[in-house]
């Protein structure tokens, strides 16, 4: 440990004493310990986002107090590091996997001039709106929310927990069965074709 409190070992190395030394401290003193240093990294690492570094840097706080027994974690700042990591990851993931279709219809929307519509164009189109209608339809009230204040309006996870009042986690967790549904809708109405 330097002065300050913290590690001097870069976050992401074992901390080989943290489990004798840190056992007792608090969620809080974890949280003020590495908060700071976890966002300025995943920030260098990743950029901006979306999703935003302190989006990702909240969820592995979630998880890391949301584990049975969080003592047993040798070093809870590899743990935050690699559970953020996969934050980003997952997110970018999934983004881009819901976003391919939207993307590809948009784009054929701003390519096709109106002479060259053919029928089979404007069939493909309006099946693809049935379908992400369709799923949309049967999402859960706060599933539609989270994805209009998500993906319509532009909030990051954040900005949508100080609208509605629900924890991050479920935020996160209801856009992502939310997205989850929705591509796997399209990639079924792909295979079929």
């Amino acid at each position: 440990m330097n002065v300050s409190g913290k590690s001097s070992v870069p976050l992401g190395q074992v901390e080989p004493a943290f489990h004798e030394s840190r056992s007792s401290s608090t969620f809080d003193e974890l949280y003020r310990d590495y908060w700071n240093e976890l966002c300025a990294r995943l920030s260098r690492t990743f950029g901006k986002g979306p999703p935003d570094p302190e989006d990702a840097a909240q969820a592995a706080f979630v998880r890391f107090a949301s584990l049975n027994d969080p003592g047993q974690v040798r070093n809870p700042r590899a743990f935050l590091l690699t559970t953020a990591r996969n934050f980003i990851l997952d997110h970018k993931r999934n983004h881009a996997r819901s976003s391919t279709h939207l993307q590809a219809a948009l784009h054929d929307r701003n390519e096709v001039e109106i002479d060259n519509l053919t029928p089979e164009r404007v069939m493909l189109g309006r099946e693809q709106l049935e379908i992400v209608e369709k799923v949309i339809s049967k999402l859960t009230q706060k599933q539609k929310t989270v994805l209009n204040l998500s993906r319509i309006k532009g909030y990051t996870y954040t900005e949508i927990c100080n609208e509605t009042g629900w924890s991050y986690g479920d935020v996160y967790r209801q856009t992502s069965i939310a997205l989850e549904k929705l591509a796997e809708a399209l990639d079924r109405a792909d295979c079929r074709r």
